[in-house]
């Protein structure tokens, strides 16, 4: 399986990582989680990047647990901020949500409700910024995002939730 046509058609080849697509159909993942094809973007700008230095690798696994076992999550990195990478994206394999997790708060916060609606938020942010003319008509056209982006993921609007700082910050 490939990319999805409309990554190729925004991003090069080389601007583009394979996911374990198969491996997580396997492990209980349904198609409508994840994104069409079987690669994402390695970084779109200010809100993703691939490219991880430091303790985690893209797709690792984090282990959070305690001593007396009242705690235990496994959660599958995806990429980081890119502009701070201590703010790891990453998928909670039980739920399916894509989270954020800092790395130095240890705090995490809501992004999406899954992995397809995440990597689609992706895309659609690229769209904007590659169309970003300037600070002129801006606000417009990150509210008509906001629209956008709200009708594919509606729980990532949610007033705790991370996407409703980036489009606040686009104003």
């Amino acid at each position: 399986m490939a990319a999805d046509p409309r990554f190729r058609a925004l991003w090069s080849e080389d601007e583009l990582v394979p996911y374990p697509r198969a491996a997580w159909l396997d492990g209980g993942f349904t198609p409508d989680m994840l994104p069409a094809g079987d690669e994402i973007p390695l970084d779109v700008a200010v809100v993703y990047t691939a490219y991880l230095e430091g303790e985690f690798r893209l797709f690792d696994t984090i282990q959070l647990s305690t001593e007396d076992g009242s705690l235990d999550i496994r959660l599958i990195v995806v990429g980081a901020v890119a502009d701070n990478t201590d703010l790891l994206y990453v998928l909670d394999p039980k739920t399916g949500e894509i989270l954020q997790f800092d790395l130095e708060e240890q705090d995490i916060q809501a992004v999406n409700s899954n992995f397809r609606t995440f990597v689609e938020f992706l895309y659609q942010f690229a769209l904007f910024v590659e169309a970003d003319e300037g600070k002129a008509g801006r606000a417009e056209r990150a509210e008509s995002l906001r629209t956008v982006l709200e009708s594919i993921d509606p729980p990532a609007f949610a007033p705790d939730a991370w996407w409703p700082l980036v489009i606040n910050q686009l104003r």
